[in-house]
């Protein structure tokens, strides 16, 4: 294992966590945003559209999984620094 490697690791962990840490927390917003991103090109608003709650709902788990897999790249990360001591 390289210092590399273990830096790669704590990276990818980092970003994964905080983006599925505010998906968890924000999951209303980030589909609110698909939502807009689905009504470019069609005749109604941009202000005019909603997201439905299985969107919602679908956003919040996908982001719990990207939280999931943060905290055990993160894991993993922290096993790679300890066997490089």
């Amino acid at each position: 294992m390289t210092v590399a490697a273990a830096a790669s690791a704590t990276l990818v962990g980092a970003v994964l966590f905080a983006v599925g840490l505010f998906g968890v927390l924000q999951p209303y917003t980030v589909a609110l945003w698909r939502e807009r991103l689905d009504a470019v090109g069609s005749t109604r608003s941009w202000n005019d559209v909603e997201p439905t709650d299985w969107r919602v709902t679908i956003a919040r788990y996908t982001f719990a999984i990207f939280l999931a897999g943060g905290a055990l790249f993160l894991w993993m990360a922290g096993q790679q620094w300890l066997n490089l001591l």
